[in-house]
């Protein structure tokens, strides 16, 4: 008796080894699975209003045949909006030729399909209230002395879409960044910063790629004449002070010298609509390499000589 109880352990076992064995490796079979769609479509829904069914002659595991063909959820797989045609209405297709490129979201790693069991298949995405507004960028930045930002931070897209009711929509007139904070910078950065999205919306991308551009600097100082411009002819116009001392922060190595080729200047036309005779006093002809100038004193008395 106990060895026909052995003899049926050993043959329990082998048969299980051999299952596993078996169904460890590739096979094929045809195999139906529901999909919901998920993408970012401009003015649409971010997932289709429902799910479709795609059949393929498929390639995997024999594990992962028997997964898929129990399997009765949705599988939600994240499309490329290019991928997707518009046909008519809310629906929006895609041929099996691009599905091969999501097999391995559709079917699992390691799964291959022979060949999809039809032509396309169309998702519906519903239209959604939304709103374009641009991407304001916070930062908090300090740099290492001779070293400073060239421009404004640079982001990638500047502005995006904001889905959400028509009364909140109403009161959002910009997307912020999270805070980009950098310290002791010496040199040009770039990364990707999440967007905070205000309660109740969704936006069209959730963060945006960023760049700060940074150059070592040198300083050089000059006295320099300001002069009058767009003056008409005949008028006499004084300006005081008229030297002004301009700062210039120069990219090092310096390409050239600003203190040579600068201009100081008044406009005689801000002048004309000024009521105090008060005018910026405004520095032009700079040469490459100029990142930033300061103008002391920034405001000169005018006075028109008739």
């Amino acid at each position: 008796m106990k060895n026909w109880q052995y003899f049926l352990g050993c043959l329990a076992l082998s048969a299980g080894i051999w299952l596993i064995h078996n169904l460890s490796h590739m096979q094929t079979d045809v195999i139906t699975v529901s999909v919901l769609a998920e993408s970012n479509i401009p003015g649409r829904a971010a997932f289709s209003s429902d799910a479709v069914s795609m059949t393929a002659r498929c390639k995997a595991s024999g594990f992962r045949l028997i997964y898929l063909g129990r399997k009765k959820d949705a599988i939600t797989v994240r499309f490329d909006p290019d991928d997707l045609t518009h046909e008519e209405g809310d629906y929006f297709s895609i041929g099996s030729a691009q599905l091969y490129r999501y097999v391995n979201d559709i079917f699992g790693a390691g799964s291959s399909v022979e060949s999809f069991l039809f032509e396309k298949v169309r998702f519906r995405f519903i239209r959604e209230l939304n709103k374009m507004v641009p991407v304001n960028v916070v930062s908090s930045t300090t740099f290492r002395p001779q070293y400073m930002q060239n421009g404004d931070i640079g982001i990638q897209p500047d502005s995006v879409l904001v889905y959400g009711p028509a009364d909140v929509l109403a009161n959002i007139t910009a997307i912020n960044t999270r805070s980009i904070e950098k310290s002791d910078i010496k040199g040009s950065l770039h990364g990707e910063v999440a967007l905070v999205a205000p309660d109740g919306v969704r936006l069209s991308d959730n963060t945006v790629s960023w760049t700060m551009d940074v150059s070592r600097y040198v300083e050089l100082n000059a006295e320099l004449p300001v002069s009058g411009r767009n003056v008409p002819a005949g008028t006499g116009f004084s300006i005081y002070p008229n030297r002004v001392n301009v700062v210039f922060r120069c990219v090092f190595p310096i390409i050239s010298d600003p203190t040579v080729s600068a201009v100081c200047y008044v406009d005689y036309r801000e002048f004309a609509k000024s009521l105090t005779g008060k005018c910026i006093i405004h520095c032009d002809n700079l040469p490459k390499g100029v990142i930033s100038y300061s103008v002391q004193p920034e405001v000169a008395e005018c006075v028109e000589k008739l």
